[in-house]
């Protein structure tokens, strides 16, 4: 990954050109189009991500008697697991998604073998998310798990038969892979990262609006998203989310499906009422877990040494490369602390960062100060950052994602 520039300097002031050596004085002189721009503040927001904790960031300390029923997808690897590691450690209960019941039940143990009192719940279906058929059964006996879990803890009955699901974490999700259709005949990127994702909040409404709960606060849902959403006005086309009228970029692909996940957060936050639920979005970073298996090999956490390399490591920190436990931080931030119930609807960088909207003292001292807050050289002259998003992040399109994802899972809704 490369550095961005200070503060004070502009990555935005020449455009983004593949000319020969020849053309580079002309190319530097070129003031750059909107959709250059757009893509170059993408790539450098992506590739110079910096993992140092910020000092806003609580100590995620549960208050007594508030446990939790939380529900996490992919959270077998990576850092869904570690933020599976970290919710159950501070005694909330933890549902833990896996593609196979071996892999969920494989993760629970581990988690078992440091914690002994762990709250983890595993299902036994499969729940692949490159099918909805999957996603349906897997919400089905999700739904019958809590309904059986109600019942099992006693208590007053309010008009429910299904015990309220707190959190909802949507973390599972693959990047820049070969071209793939899903069981459906979705582009894989589309229908792991978004579709599964959506038919999942729409099957488990019934225990997200459940009265019944612990926490006594709004449902909350987490979407995991990525800077890289930034590309959305290049990438994304909802009259072609599966690229059957285009030629398919693996970076485009994830791109537009990240953009999906702060569309589907917006919308969710815009359709209910926040006392009812509270739905964000965020960038964990750049993390070394498998989900960088198809772009950076050489960075997949399982495929090194530690020990041997706790020099590459601390560098790769410094150049923005996150371990699971640091990028994990914002899930258990929005799933848990009272303070993510203030606001909905919005993208976080960090735990309490909103993006846009954070000054540039506060990127700084986050650890965050690659990403561009306004206040910098010829910033406002560009409409910065706003303008990396309001290409595709509006009332219109949010609206059109949702009809379309909706016609495409109405065959496996419960």
């Amino acid at each position: 990954s490369s550095s961005s520039s200070s503060s004070s300097a502009s990555p935005f002031a020449t455009r983004a050109s593949a000319k020969t050596s020849d053309d580079d004085d002309a190319a530097k002189m070129s003031p750059p189009t909107r959709r250059e721009t757009v893509l170059l503040a993408a790539i450098v927001g992506l590739t110079t991500a910096v993992a140092t904790t910020p000092s806003h960031n609580s100590s995620f300390a549960s208050e007594e008697g508030r446990k939790q029923t939380i529900l996490i997808t992919g959270g077998n690897s990576g850092i869904g697991k570690t933020a599976s590691e970290q919710l159950a450690k501070l005694g909330h209960r933890v549902i833990l998604h896996a593609r196979t019941p071996a892999k969920a039940e494989k993760a629970k143990k581990e988690i078992l073998f440091t914690q002994p009192d762990a709250d983890v719940v595993t299902m036994e279906s499969n729940c692949d998310l490159m099918d909805l058929k999957e996603v349906r059964g897997y919400c089905q006996e999700v739904l019958e798990y809590l309904t059986l879990s109600k019942s099992g803890d006693g208590g007053e009955e309010n008009g429910s038969n299904v015990k309220k699901l707190d959190s909802l974490i949507l973390n599972a999700g693959i990047m820049a892979a070969p071209y793939e259709l899903s069981k459906q005949n979705h582009e894989s990127h589309f229908q792991v990262n978004h579709l599964a994702h959506f038919l999942m909040y729409e099957n488990l409404k019934p225990a997200l609006f459940a009265n019944e709960s612990a926490s006594k606060g709004p449902a909350r849902v987490i979407s995991v998203s990525s800077l890289l959403a930034m590309i959305g006005e290049l990438s994304l086309d909802v009259n072609d989310l599966d690229f059957k009228n285009r030629k398919y970029d693996k970076w485009y692909a994830y791109g537009q499906s990240k953009a999906c996940n702060i569309l589907f957060a917006d919308d969710l936050a815009k359709e209910n009422s926040i006392s009812k639920l509270v739905a964000n979005s965020f960038h964990p970073g750049i993390v070394t877990t498998d989900l960088v298996r198809y772009s950076f090999p050489d960075l997949i956490a399982s495929k090194r040494d530690p020990e041997r390399e706790r020099w590459i490591r601390e560098q790769a920190r410094r150049i923005g490369i996150r371990d699971a436990d640091e990028g994990c931080k914002t899930h258990v931030w929005l799933a848990t602390e009272d303070a993510a119930l203030e606001k909905s609807g919005e993208f976080f960088v960090d735990p309490g960062l909103v993006y846009p909207g954070a000054t540039r003292k506060q990127l700084v001292e986050s650890g965050d100060w690659f990403l561009v807050s306004g206040e910098e050289f010829l910033a406002p002259q560009l409409q910065f950052p706003e303008r990396l998003f309001d290409g595709w992040r509006n009332d219109e399109t949010r609206v059109k994602l949702r009809e379309r994802s909706q016609n495409m899972v109405n065959d496996f809704l419960l």
